[in-house]
C-alpha cells in the first residue's frame, strides 16, 4: 500500500502536474478537486476492548471521456494495437472539399444501411510547398484542407448522430491521415 502524500507534498506535485502536456490534447479530462480524504481517528491498539476503525468508502472515479466519445478497453486496445479491421473504407484524398464531404455523407449512410460499425476515412495529411500569399491573406488552410474540414463534417446532424467515437488511425492505416469512425449499433 503507498503512504499519502503530505500537504506540501501535494502542492509540489500540483506543480510539477501544471507543467506536464497531455499524450492526446484533443481529449481533455477534467479531474474536479475531490474533497480531502476523512482519516479514521487513531485507535489505542493496547487498551482493552478496543474496536477497529473502519477506513471511509473511496469516491468513485469520475469518467475520463464524455459517454459519447466512449468506447470500452476491448474497442480502445484493438485500435491501439492495429488489431482493428475496417469494415469499409471511404479515401477523401485528392477529392475537392464538396466532393470528399458528399462521398463521406453516402458512404457513412450505406454503411450504416448495411449493418457495419467501423469506417476507416482517409483525409491525407495534406502537402502544400508553401502557402501563397493570398492563401494567407483569405485565412485559407494551407495544409490538409480535407482533414481540417473533417471534425467539423462530423459534428454536423446529418452525421454526428450516427456516430459513437471518432480515433485517429493506427500508423498501418494512415496514422494521422486517417481516422476511424465507430458507427453507432442499431438498437431494436
Amino acid at each position: 500500500m503507498s503512504r499519502r502524500l503530505a500537504p506540501d507534498e501535494q502542492a509540489l506535485w500540483a506543480l510539477v502536474a501544471a507543467t506536464v502536456k497531455p499524450l492526446h490534447p484533443h481529449q481533455p479530462v477534467e479531474t474536479p478537486p475531490g474533497p480531502a480524504p476523512v482519516l479514521p481517528p487513531k485507535v489505542d491498539r493496547h487498551r482493552v476492548g478496543a474496536v477497529k476503525a473502519r477506513a471511509a468508502p473511496s469516491p468513485l472515479p469520475s469518467a475520463a471521456r464524455p459517454p459519447s466519445e466512449t468506447l470500452d478497453s476491448s474497442w480502445d486496445n484493438r485500435i491501439t494495437s492495429g488489431k482493428l479491421t475496417p469494415d469499409i473504407v471511404i479515401d477523401l484524398h485528392g477529392l475537392r472539399r464538396e466532393q470528399a464531404r458528399h462521398l463521406l455523407y453516402s458512404r457513412v449512410a450505406d454503411a450504416e444501411a448495411r449493418g457495419l460499425r467501423v469506417i476507416l476515412v482517409i483525409t491525407g495529411k495534406g502537402h502544400n510547398p508553401g502557402p501563397s500569399p493570398a492563401d494567407l491573406m483569405e485565412g485559407r488552410p494551407t495544409r490538409g484542407a480535407i482533414r481540417a474540414d473533417l471534425p467539423r463534417w462530423l459534428g454536423e446532424d446529418g452525421l454526428s448522430s450516427r456516430i459513437a467515437a471518432v480515433r485517429r488511425a493506427h500508423p498501418r492505416h494512415g496514422g494521422s491521415g486517417a481516422a476511424y469512425l465507430i458507427l453507432k449499433r442499431k438498437r431494436g
